[in-house]
């Protein structure tokens, strides 16, 4: 039997979570107060454990911070990775990332930086701090190198780490939202998914090979 003590002792760590989680997305307790309905005052409660969020409440906080709603009543499952994160770390390694690759490009274009620096107007100098990742590229300069470089900015999108995972699971989401109710009724049920494995197989053979096995079948039912 569930009692006081440990449905207050609930109430607090349900409250750490929610504040650890706002913290996180950099919300203020007025902000995050208004996405869900209620005042920064009955927030803070919350979040020091005098009174516990109800269901709607949290619903609504998972929805506006985009966090996953199970987390909060499966204290044993990990944060996700936006709040593990060292941000100065990701940035430090996201620019360095951005440097290389714009390097790398120069490199296979055989622009030297003098002539990058003509195509963009950007010193030449700069450029080199920004190549070596001495200093980050502001997002107009990067605009203008990848043209110069015969790129696009998107093609210097983060697509492995944190940022990488999150766009293609949004990305992800949205094509599933697309697919007609019955078709995302179908994709969505688990007794369905060796059905989904045999057309990702039969997308892969060549033009050839799925010849040969339609007319297999044929034979198989003459």
């Amino acid at each position: 039997m569930t009692d006081e003590k440990a449905l207050a002792l609930r109430a607090k760590m349900l409250g750490a979570m929610l504040r650890l989680t706002r913290l996180s997305a950099g919300r203020s307790l007025k902000e995050v107060a208004a996405l869900i309905g209620t005042t920064p005052s009955s927030l803070a409660d919350s979040e020091s454990g005098k009174k516990a969020i109800s269901l709607p409440e949290l619903e609504l906080f998972s929805l506006q911070l985009n966090v996953p709603l199970q987390r909060f009543w499966q204290p044993e499952a990990p944060m996700s990775d936006k709040i593990q994160l060292n941000p100065a770390a990701v940035v430090a390694l996201r620019q360095g990332m951005v440097a290389a690759q714009m390097r790398a490009r120069r490199g296979e274009a055989r622009l030297t930086l003098k002539k990058l620096s003509a195509a963009t107007g950007i010193a030449a100098t700069r450029l080199s701090a920004y190549e070596q990742g001495d200093r980050p590229v502001p997002l107009p300069h990067l605009e203008a190198i990848a043209i110069a470089l015969g790129q696009k900015v998107e093609d210097y999108i983060d697509t492995e780490g944190p940022f990488g995972e999150w766009d293609s699971c949004r990305k992800t989401l949205e094509a599933l939202l697309e697919l007609p109710a019955e078709l995302r009724d179908f994709v969505m049920r688990p007794a369905n998914r060796s059905y989904l494995r045999l057309a990702k197989q039969l997308s892969e053979l060549s033009t050839e090979k799925l010849r040969t096995l339609a007319e297999d079948l044929l034979d198989l039912t003459l």
